[in-house]
Formats: C-alpha cells, sequence, structure tokens
C-alpha cells in the first residue's frame, strides 16, 4: 500500500515527504524530497510495517520501543487526532472566526451608526479632520477585511467535513482555491454549486463589490439653508420727516425734506431705482403678513384728446391764432400761433397744474403737446395726476440678489378727516385691509411735495424764439409723460418706505450649502455579506460538531500528513508533474478514513 511518510534522509538535513510502496520497498516517483540512501529500502519496509505515515528526527528524543510499535499497530484504525466538537482555547476553536466576524459586524453598526448621525447634517458641521466618506471607507475596508478569516476557514474546514462522503480527490484543490480568493471561489460553483461551501463562494464574491458599494454610501448634493430674519424688508405706514411750520397760520416750512427733494427728480429723470432691501445672500423670501403694506405713491396718465373742448379764433389782419383748450378735468390752456415780419411762433408745450386739488393728490396737471411742427391742430391732451396710495406686497422674494413681488396690490387712499397742520389721516378707499389699519402723513411734507411738483409740471414753450418756463420744459415735450408720472411715484414710494418712520420685517435668507446625503439602499450589500458570513459560520460550526470532527480548517500539516491508500504509481527518475498529479486526482474518488488516510472507493 501506498503512503506518504516524513523521514529523515541519511544524506540529507532535513525531513523529507517520500511516498513507498511498503510491499516492495521501493520508492514511489511523487514525493517532496528524494529519499537517496541505498538503504532507503530497508527503512521504508520497516516504516511499512509500522505506521503509513511517521515522523522521525535525529535528536536526542529517543526512537519508540518494540512495545510502542506494537501499540501503534494495535491503533491503526482509530483516528490519529482526536475529533471534537466542543469550543476550545487556541486553534482547536472557533474562537478567532467568531471574534472576527463580531469585530466586521462591529464595523458595520458604527459604519450605520455615523450615517445616521450625519444624515442631512452640513458639511461645515463635520468638525474631523477626515472627510465623512473616508471614515465610511475605512469602516468599509476594516470589516470586509476581518470578515474574510471566517469565510475562508469556514470553507477550509467544510473541505474535511466534504470526504465523509465519497468525492473526487481533486475536490480537495476546489476548497483550498476556494478559500484563498475570487478566482478559485468563481470555479468552484461550477464544479461544487450544490454544497454548503458553494455559500462561501457567493459571499467570497460578493464581498468583491464590499468596499464600491460603501463609497456610494455618501454623497455630498447642495441645498438652501435657511437663515431666519437674516433679511429685512422696510415698510412704513408713517411720513413725518420732522418738517413743519413755523407760522401754522400762514403754513410755512421751517425746513425742507431734501431727501424726498431728490427722490422725486430722480424719477423725472432717471428709470425706477431698485427698491431697498437686505439680503445677505443672492436667495431670500417674506412671509405674507398685514406687516407688509406700505404708504406709498400712485401716478398714472390718460389721453383725452378725443375729449377736450377746442376753440380757435383767428385774426385775418394779422394771420394771428389764439385756440382755448378744456379738458374733461377742468384744465385750461391758451395755444397760440403768432405771425411777425420777419419772425413765426407757436406754442411748442403748455403745462399747467390744477387749483382745486384734494389733500389725497400730490399733483394732478395736464399737458397739451403738437403732433406736428408748426401747426396746432394736430395735437395730444393728457391728464395726470400722482396721489397718495397704499401697497400691498405679497410673495416678495430675492433671487440673484434682484427683487421679485409676485403681487403687488395698490390700494387708493382717502382722508380720513379734515386738512390740519401736523399728521393727516389717510384709510383705504375700499375696506380690504383691517379698521386698524391707518395711515399718516404729514401736512408739511405734503405742502413741500405739492410745491415741488408744482414747479416741474407747470410750463410754456414758444418756438422758435421765445422763453420758455419750467426747469423742465424740454422733457415733458418730447418724453413719455407715463412713465415719468410712474417713475415719479415709484422714487416716492421708495422714499416713504425706507424714511425715517419706517419698520423693518424680517424675512429669511437662503444660502447655498454642501451637505451629507445617505444613500441606504447602498448599504443592503454590506450588511448582506455579513449575515452570510456569520450564516456560513453558523452552518460550519453546526455541522462539524453533529460530525464531530476535529478543527484542521486550513492547515498544511493537517493535508500534509494524509495519505492515499492504493496509489500506484510507476517509478521515474523524475518527479511527477503537476498535471499528471491533478489528472489522477481528478479519477480518483477517496473518503476520508479514521487514520488520516484517504481511502480510494469506486
Amino acid at each position: 500500500m501506498d503512503s506518504f511518510e516524513l523521514q529523515q534522509s541519511p544524506h540529507a538535513s532535513g525531513t523529507a515527504l517520500a511516498a513507498h510502496n511498503t510491499e516492495e520497498g521501493r520508492a514511489s516517483p511523487t514525493s517532496l524530497s528524494r529519499a537517496s540512501s541505498p538503504d532507503s529500502g530497508k527503512s521504508d519496509t520497516e516504516h511499512g510495517r509500522n505506521s503509513s505515515t511517521s515522523i522521525s528526527r535525529h535528536s536526542p528524543c529517543p526512537s519508540p520501543s518494540g512495545n510502542d510499535q506494537e501499540a501503534s499497530s494495535s491503533r491503526k484504525d482509530k483516528p490519529f487526532l482526536k475529533t471534537t466538537g466542543r469550543f476550545l482555547i487556541g486553534k482547536d476553536s472557533w474562537l478567532w472566526e467568531i471574534g472576527s466576524l463580531i469585530f466586521s459586524a462591529a464595523c458595520v453598526v458604527v459604519m450605520v451608526a455615523v450615517l445616521l448621525d450625519t444624515q442631512g447634517t452640513a458639511l461645515a458641521e463635520w468638525h474631523l479632520s477626515i472627510a465623512p466618506n473616508t471614515v465610511i471607507s475605512v469602516l468599509a475596508t476594516v470589516s470586509k477585511a476581518s470578515l474574510l478569516l471566517p469565510v475562508a476557514e469556514s470553507i477550509s474546514q467544510l473541505k474535511w467535513l466534504h470526504f465523509d462522503k465519497v468525492h473526487r480527490l481533486s475536490d480537495l484543490d476546489l476548497y483550498d482555491n476556494a478559500s484563498r480568493g475570487p478566482f478559485g471561489a468563481f470555479l468552484f460553483l461550477f464544479r461544487l454549486p450544490a454544497t454548503v461551501g458553494a455559500l462561501g463562494a457567493v459571499i467570497t464574491l460578493i464581498a468583491l463589490a464590499f468596499d464600491p458599494f460603501a463609497q456610494q454610501l455618501v454623497s455630498f448634493p447642495s441645498r438652501q439653508a435657511s437663515m431666519e430674519g437674516a433679511a429685512s424688508f422696510r415698510t412704513s405706514q408713517v411720513y413725518e420727516s420732522g418738517a413743519s411750520f413755523t407760522n401754522p397760520t400762514v403754513q410755512v416750512e421751517n425746513y425742507k425734506d431734501f431727501g424726498m427733494q431728490g427722490a422725486i427728480f430722480s424719477g423725472l429723470f432717471g428709470s425706477q431705482s431698485p427698491r431697498a432691501f437686505t439680503c445677505p445672500t443672492s436667495s431670500c423670501a417674506w412671509s405674507n403678513t398685514l406687516s407688509m403694506i406700505s404708504l406709498g405713491a400712485v401716478g398714472k396718465c390718460e389721453n383725452v384728446t378725443r375729449s377736450v373742448v377746442y376753440d380757435c379764433a383767428r385774426f385775418t389782419n394779422t394771420l394771428d391764432v389764439n385756440c382755448n383748450v378744456t379738458t374733461p378735468g377742468g384744465f385750461h390752456f391758451m395755444t397760440k400761433k403768432r405771425h411777425g415780419n420777419a419772425s413765426f411762433r407757436y406754442t411748442a408745450l403748455n403745462v399747467t397744474t390744477g387749483t382745486n386739488r384734494s389733500v389725497e393728490d400730490f399733483t394732478r396737471f395736464a399737458i397739451w403737446r403738437p403732433l406736428e411742427i408748426q401747426t396746432l391742430e394736430n395735437f395730444e391732451v393728457l391728464e395726470c395726476g400722482i396721489s397718495v396710495a397704499a401697497y400691498l406686497y405679497s410673495n416678495i422674494t430675492v433671487t440673484n440678489n434682484t427683487m421679485n413681488i409676485e403681487k403687488e396690490t395698490v390700494v387708493p387712499l382717502e382722508a380720513a378727516g379734515p386738512e390740519n397742520p401736523g399728521l393727516n389721516d389717510f384709510r383705504p378707499a375700499a375696506g380690504i385691509f383691517p379698521a386698524e389699519v391707518a395711515f399718516s402723513f404729514h401736512l408739511a411734507d405734503l405742502s413741500k411735495i405739492w410745491d415741488t411738483l408744482d414747479e416741474i409740471f407747470n410750463a410754456q414753450v414758444m418756438v422758435p424764439r421765445g422763453s420758455s418756463t419750467g426747469l423742465t420744459a424740454d422733457l415733458l415735450m418730447k418724453g413719455n409723460l407715463s412713465r415719468i408720472v410712474e417713475n415719479i411715484a415709484w422714487s416716492v414710494t421708495e422714499q416713504i418706505r425706507t424714511g425715517p418712520n419706517s419698520t423693518v420685517t424680517n424675512g429669511t435668507a437662503y444660502e447655498a450649502e454642501t451637505y451629507i446625503h445617505v444613500n441606504w439602499p447602498w448599504i443592503t450589500l454590506p450588511v448582506l455579506v455579513v449575515i452570510g458570513a456569520g450564516t456560513l459560520l453558523a452552518f460550519t460550526v453546526i455541522i462539524n460538531a453533529q460530525r464531530r470532527a476535529a478543527l484542521w480548517k486550513s492547515s498544511n500539516l493537517a493535508v500534509l500528513l494524509h495519505s492515499v491508500e492504493g496509489l500506484e504509481t510507476p517509478a521515474s527518475s523524475e518527479d511527477t508533474c503537476l498535471t499528471r498529479i491533478e489528472t489522477l486526482a481528478d479519477t480518483m474518488r477517496v473518503l476520508r478514513g479514521g487514520n488520516m488516510d484517504f481511502i480510494p472507493r469506486p
């Protein structure tokens, strides 16, 4: 019978494994180290009579006596190693594997705890020196490395349990390769798919995606972070600049409101200025409340050309023409055309303010402008007015530092009482506001606005020669009157809204911030891999305990000490090639015996 023996060669310094035929005393060609002593045949025969596996060394330790050899021969059919199903301390236990699995699971638990703690928090609140995804990556790597031990050792132990039944000897290689890495695990699934070891092979392959899945757990998108009360928008229900009358009887102002005058001229000569607001970021918003009501002004113009009363008188001796124009609003103009000896003049502009102005009106005026040069018959007449009004602002937002008011309701106001030298109250003409909402304007400020607008909208122009009255005659002749009036009303409103009596309505500022987002579906694979590794280890421990098998696991010594009974190969002066060994193992079906032999079975 062929057996693998460990023996000391007389001409070598080490221990060599050689396959011998115990019946004929000749060396097998398959060996880890060839014995070259001429007495090796005799030595092999002696060892063959005692045991198919023996270890001898030149050492101070005495050789077994004859009685010991007989006792060894009597125990030939008993297991070489004592099997156990109990947990022991050291290598003959599962403590290392269980500890590694627990540590791997603990890493996953810590990973989940970190993700739960950081989910949705701003990245700026992360105070560690390493990034969150680095922490997750480290935990995932440690977890994966830890669970490889129980998976590999479980597959290796299942290798020995596999030969409790008759299987191909080459399956030994399949289990070893599967415990070493993904490629061996991949081949294992094709050769032995219906075994418990296949679960270990699947776990080994799936574990390849452990780190990539962990990397996908954390992402860093941007969102709008809110800062309550950081934005501000001013409104005012009262305008009182501090002006007063030195003599209330004759209503003479003691000083002028230069801020309001500047606002009027800014609207006259420029476009609508941007609304004043405070937004520390590029995006803000305000809630809709009654505090978003402000005192202001509204202006409009109406073309009344077709409704005027036009009466002209021609003078035949001088060829002069005088025309009287009366508008529906009660304004009166006189336009003229004059012929001289060497000149010709005609009215190019006539603007007049009304005398029947109420306290609600900042100004009311009408303007006459010819549409053709040197003619009085083709003209246009507009009636314009700027008056006190209230504004209700809704859905105020700031985007890219530009304010947007989705809805701006203009509410006309009317005097709540007779004119007085102090604050004059105004209430909405329509009852859309609660009764407690009231607006006030000091008469001294109203008076100054009246005077300033009267200076602007009183003008007459005669061309080509003549005198023009008024500061803004050229602008009124060619400008867009409707736009001019609207711009003045806008500027007056902004001056009132941000004036000395304004109050602040706070809003919310939004800023783009990077935050930690957890993609929870990606945690599935790491959790399943750990659960799978635990299941594999549990199955292996239970099956091993039921069969009370020794815990050899991935030990090379256990493989080295096994022999294959009945293995006969032709003698050769050279070692047998690996391909032939694999072919031979693939054709042999063996069963593991109790004395560390692989016993061939048909």
